[in-house]
């Protein structure tokens, strides 16, 4: 029987042929599955497990192919048989075939068993080519041991006159001797009626020509260097190739191999990770969930009478999902492209298939399978997948984002969306209550077009500027907060919801987010600071006063101090009423002024009588901020180590002068020092060469001697003078 490339063949098939030798040629490795030293910890047995899989498959259906991977082969000369990857597998059926000779007592079956085992001369159909003493043994093992010596076991093999001292080093005899004593251990279970057939029959694999020798040695060594168990792809690879007949489906698997093995990763020597990753990808698109066991899944489809959802039907997506694969790799070149997905990688470039499979589970799964999905089902695109990459980069971050985690649609959802929309149109604008969608057990599903995009869609005579909004880092394509801002009255106390009534004004939306900007990049580029330095100083006080950053305990430091970082950016004004109200202001910084000295007088910030650490910092970072601006200086922008603007818990440990009462004209904020694990226990102030400037915010207001020696109280008086100035000229007048 001619062997045809790419078909699966049970055991009976691939060894039962007149003159056809299975040989394992000179390159190959000894035969080592029968030692008892893999696995991490060197105590793994790979026969005795593989011999248990056998039998549970034979005990779940006795009557259902079982495919054992693919052997790779090339056939030189005719009726030879050369292994390249799969020796193995197939030493230890044939082995396991040898042992079932024993134990049989039908003798049919034993002479079914006998014609997979050797030619009409009792030639073994397995031959070693790797050294000559493993051709001897196997020929005696056969004759003398299999078929001769019935009431011989295996540990009697070593005292036969045919087993020579030789043997004791050849690596491949000595494991073989150890996986037949494993077959010994296990006859109680391999003598099960019916279990001989089950192997002879129904255990097959695939077998795939590599052409030539050349070409069988190099993928030897791709193979090989590894050392590892079957992978993923191996194990699927026949089991979905088997019951199609059609050839392209085995090409268009050899050119994917190929592909992953030119873009590998640095530290791979072989394709099978890169495909494995891929295949996993292709089985969550195509059955929209997570934590598929695609082995198991490619076995059902293979069992399967679907003639809709077979391995046919698994194929053809599958080089679908790889074509877009390959259109997908071709868009992280482009600009656009990436850009986005800069933004999605936390400002590291995804430019390769290595990126790719480098990202984390949640940019994976909720960036990368949709968009493959998307440009699979709406081929060649490009214009559309980048909107919908815009789409899904927004919903990433309406996961990553704790205040916008009610917006996140699952990943598994946008996949049914994807697949249930006629066209890119329905994707983006998909209504939920027209087209349902399949729930996903404990996963809410979110509303995917929601108020705030149907609002931009009001907008869309004005979508390039609409993108550059959305671009902002703060936003990443949310800007449901310039559309409450914008719907704001002044005389509203509460942040107003959104709905479909609020009335998108671009000119209003326009002066909003420039005002953002005017603000928040303040804090966020030290250029513009410089450029504006008086909103620069108040915009942070005005971040204070409206609770951004509160005044508390500093972590892994002392509880002797607390501390507030006055200069450090987070995402707390975007759930500020006083600040929606401040981007609606024609004049910024006079706004942000005549808030806080409102605020001064109601809280009597100056009023340290009823002392804590929290009045004394906003008091002296509001007199700093005033003062800086009286003197057109920058505050500094630093937060110590991330400890903040920091005053001592109890009161006169933030005393200039420690013979004088406390007082606002002495007193010194500073930095708080962690010095170890929770061993923080000082507040540090600025050295010599800083003190007394008026850009410092860790140093006094006047001329205070740096020296605690040499401080006196007319130097305070001094102080004194400077604060009173700074309350009731630039903040009372």
């Amino acid at each position: 029987m001619e062997l045809i490339n790419t078909q699966e063949y049970s055991l009976s098939q691939l060894f039962t042929t007149k003159n056809r030798k299975i040989v394992i040629p000179d390159f190959q490795r000894d035969y080592c599955w029968g030692d008892q030293t893999h696995g991490e910890k060197h105590n793994i047995d790979i026969v005795s497990s593989f011999i248990d899989t056998l039998i549970d498959e034979f005990n779940e259906n006795n009557n259902v192919d079982v495919i054992l991977g693919k052997i790779d082969v090339y056939e030189y000369s005719s009726n030879f048989i050369n292994l390249t990857d799969g020796q193995q597998r197939i030493t230890t059926l044939y082995l396991l075939l040898g042992m079932l000779y024993k134990f049989e007592n039908k003798s049919d079956i034993k002479n079914v068993i006998k014609n997979c085992l050797c030619s009409e001369i009792n030639e073994p159909y397995l031959q070693y080519a790797v050294r000559e003493s493993t051709i001897f043994f196997l020929n005696d093992l056969l004759n003398e041991f299999f078929f001769k010596g019935e009431k011989l076991i295996v540990e009697d093999i070593i005292n036969q006159p045919w087993y020579f001292t030789e043997y004791n080093l050849d690596p491949s005899i000595q494991s073989m001797l150890s996986a037949l004593q494993t077959f010994e251990n296990k006859r109680k279970q391999l003598i099960v009626t019916g279990f001989s057939n089950f192997l002879l029959n129904h255990v097959k694999i695939q077998y795939y020509n590599v052409q030539d020798k050349q070409h069988g040695e190099e993928r030897f060594v791709i193979i090989n260097t590894t050392g590892k168990s079957l992978t993923t792809s191996e194990n699927l690879k026949p089991i979905l190739l088997a019951s199609n007949q059609n050839k392209l489906f085995a090409e268009q698997w050899e050119i994917r191999e190929t592909f992953f093995w030119k873009n590998r990763k640095v530290k791979e020597i072989i394709s099978d990770d890169g495909v494995n990753d891929f295949l996993s990808w292709c089985f969550k698109i195509i059955d929209k969930q997570d934590d598929i066991d695609i082995v198991r899944k490619a076995k059902v489809l293979y069992k399967s009478k679907s003639t809709d959802f077979n391995t046919e039907y698994y194929l053809n997506q599958i080089q679908k999902i790889f074509n877009s694969l390959e259109k997908l790799v071709e868009y992280c070149q482009e600009d656009d492209f990436k850009r986005l997905f800069n933004q999605i990688n936390d400002n590291k470039d995804i430019s390769n298939l290595s990126d790719v499979r480098n990202l984390s589970y949640e940019k994976l799964h909720n960036v990368i399978l949709p968009l493959l999905a998307f440009i699979t089902k709406f081929e060649d695109d490009k214009i559309n997948s980048f909107k919908f990459l815009r789409r899904l980069r927004k919903n990433y971050f309406d996961l990553k984002c704790q205040d916008r985690n009610s917006n996140y649609v699952d990943w598994r959802y946008i996949l049914q969306i994807v697949e249930k929309s006629n066209t890119t149109q329905q994707v983006f604008n998909l209504n939920e209550n027209k087209i349902t969608l399949t729930s996903i057990q404990n996963v809410k599903l979110n509303q995917w077009f929601n108020i705030e995009e149907q609002l931009k869609v009001r907008l869309t005579e004005h979508s390039l500027k609409i993108e550059e909004w959305e671009d902002h880092e703060d936003f990443m394509g949310d800007l449901s907060f310039l559309f409450k801002v914008q719907s704001i009255k002044n005389d509203e106390n509460l942040i107003p919801n959104l709905d479909l009534d609020s009335f998108a004004d671009f000119d209003k939306l326009k002066m909003v987010f420039n005002n953002y900007k005017a603000t928040i990049d303040l804090i966020r580029s030290t250029n513009n600071a410089v450029n504006n330095i008086k909103l620069s100083n108040m915009f942070r006080l005005f971040r204070l006063y409206i609770g951004c950053n509160s005044v508390g305990h500093i972590y892994r430091a002392s509880w002797d101090f607390e501390g507030v970082l006055f200069s450090t950016l987070n995402r707390e004004h975007l759930f500020k009423l006083e600040y929606m109200k401040l981007l609606k202001s024609d004049d910024l910084l006079s706004y942000a002024t005549n808030f806080i000295k409102n605020k001064i007088k109601e809280n009597d910030i100056f009023n340290l009588q009823q002392f804590s650490a929290e009045k004394l910092i906003n008091a002296w970072l509001t007199l700093k901020v005033f003062y800086a601006n009286h003197k057109d200086v920058l505050l500094h922008f630093y937060d110590g180590n991330e400890t903040g603007v920091s005053a001592y818990v109890k009161q006169n440990d933030n005393r200039l002068l420690g013979d004088q009462d406390f007082s606002i004209e002495n007193s010194i904020c500073g930095f708080a020092v962690r010095s170890g694990f929770g061993g923080g226990n000082y507040v540090h102030y600025t050295n010599g060469g800083l003190w007394c400037k008026s850009d410092i915010i860790d140093t006094p207001f006047s001329d205070i001697d740096y020296s605690k020696e040499n401080r006196t109280v007319e130097q305070l008086h001094k102080n004194k003078n400077t604060i009173e100035f700074i309350i009731n000229i630039l903040i009372n007048a």
